[in-house]
């Protein structure tokens, strides 16, 4: 009688209705990729087994009425070729509102500039052509976050977000006031995007991107991409970087052309020169083609070449240069001029 009235309790608790069942949902996530790459800063060649984004992840919603949802998402990088870069929650962590209102959310991730700027990546985030976008103090990811999205409106859709306003004292007011406006309609598609920085620590948080107290940052984005009807996509943005004062233009263009089932992909990055200071930017070139193994498994490879201007390169505190573009993370940026060729694997679930 004992273990009979146990299993009824348990019953109980774990007999969810099939309507709430359907209300609630938590779903896994995540996306597996390492790749082999063979590394040259022209003065090294390294061979790399380089993991180009992992990460696994935790999303769900519930029904509220009216239309409206309660939601969260927890993501979390997995470096796998190294566990020590690995952290819970260190990618995305959000919760939030969305219905007829659109959609209000609390806490971290990748800013709308970044998520703007990275449609004009070329390679769906697998190479390190990032590397080439990522400069001039974009944010990346941004802590502290308050974030509004539209709903789509005739092709448009509207986003803002404020945030890392926590570190304020009486000698700094540290914020992040980030927005986008982008259109999509049919195989023509269109961004403007804006980020505004100010007084933000020299680190914010696993990856983000900022610059010293004190120093105001401001970047805007313009872009555009069409598809014409035989597959081929082509994309361009132009970025105007304004830091401190200091001013740089950068011009982004992205190909890509299906040939059966395997895509070929052309990314390149012109960084202009700062206040028309001769020899301070660099261009980045990324060649690839991908082929799907199946619904879930991608093979691809890619060759990756960048070159910094003379006066590109610096010196930081320790008196090692520091570069502006770099084929592979942590290795070449410090280089004039750097190359890469990847040869990579990628799996989601």
């Amino acid at each position: 009688m004992k273990y009979t009235a146990i299993a009824a309790v348990l019953a109980g608790l774990f007999a969810v209705p099939a309507v709430q069942a359907a209300e609630n949902t938590v779903n896994l996530y995540g996306i597996a990729q390492l790749g082999l790459t063979l590394a040259d800063d022209g003065k090294t060649s390294k061979l790399l087994v380089e993991d180009t984004g992992s990460r696994i992840g935790f999303k769900g919603e519930e029904l509220l009425g009216n239309g409206s949802k309660a939601f969260f998402q927890i993501e979390s990088a997995v470096a796998m070729d190294n566990a020590g870069a690995s952290g819970f929650a260190s990618r995305e962590g959000w919760l939030g509102l969305k219905g007829d209102f659109g959609t209000v959310k609390l806490g971290r991730g990748k800013t709308y500039f970044d998520l703007a700027q990275e449609g004009f990546d070329g390679f769906n985030g697998n190479s390190t052509m990032i590397n080439s976008l990522l400069i001039d103090g974009a944010y990346y990811r941004m802590n502290n976050s308050i974030a509004y999205e539209t709903v789509n409106m005739d092709g448009f859709t509207g986003k803002l977000q404020y945030g890392d306003m926590e570190a304020k004292d009486s000698n700094v007011s540290p914020y992040a006031l980030i927005g986008s406006l982008a259109y999509e309609n049919g195989p023509l598609n269109a961004v403007f995007a804006f980020e505004n920085q100010k007084d933000l620590a020299p680190v914010v948080g696993n990856g983000s991107k900022a610059t010293a107290a004190g120093v105001k940052v401001r970047n805007y984005l313009l872009g555009a991409g069409y598809t014409l009807p035989a597959g081929t996509n082509l994309k361009a943005a132009v970025r105007l970087s304004d830091i401190d004062g200091a001013k740089r233009n950068t011009f982004i263009a992205v190909l890509a052309h299906p040939f059966g089932d395997v895509t070929g992909r052309i990314g390149f990055t012109q960084a202009g020169d700062i206040d028309d200071v001769e020899n301070t930017g660099g261009s980045y070139l990324a060649v690839g083609v991908d082929y799907p193994l199946s619904k879930r498994s991608i093979i691809y490879t890619e060759f990756s070449y960048a070159r910094n201007d003379a006066n590109a390169i610096g010196v930081n505190g320790a008196g090692e240069p520091t570069g502006l573009l770099g084929t592979s993370a942590g290795f070449s940026l410090n280089q004039r001029k750097n190359s890469a060729w990847t040869t990579g694997l990628i799996h989601l679930f």
